[in-house]
């Protein structure tokens, strides 16, 4: 005789299927309030330097950033932050005998925009 032992079975939970809204498009115009802004800055400008990063790793080319965050009450001349793969001064004097090949404004944001870049 063969026995057969008693399926269990655990309840099924049926999730409901809700719609994973896409990432709302944000306007790039100046934000507001000083507090936002500066909250902005920060978050963009870490993420600015982690693709800073994964993009000297992946196709092994020298990256510099320079950037000055606005004024605040507690620092009205602005901060600077820097970051380089190597050592600063010494890309910073090699862009100076050698000019750039390419070189980007705010005024080249639209066509980037449309050429579908993600900015």
């Amino acid at each position: 005789l063969t026995s057969h032992a008693p399926v269990c079975r655990l309840p099924s939970f049926q999730t409901s299927q809700s719609k994973v809204m896409p990432p709302t498009k944000v306007k790039i115009e100046r934000i507001a309030g000083d507090r936002s802004r500066q909250n902005t800055f920060h978050k963009r400008k870490l993420g600015l330097i982690k693709k800073a990063i994964e993009l000297t790793v992946l196709t092994d080319c020298d990256c510099a950033i320079i950037l000055r965050s606005a004024p605040t009450v507690m620092c009205p001349e602005g901060r600077f932050s820097a970051y380089c793969n190597k050592d600063l001064h010494e890309l910073i004097g090699q862009y100076m005998t050698e000019p750039p090949s390419e070189y980007y404004t705010n005024a080249e944001y639209p066509r980037l925009a449309k050429e579908g870049y993600r900015v």
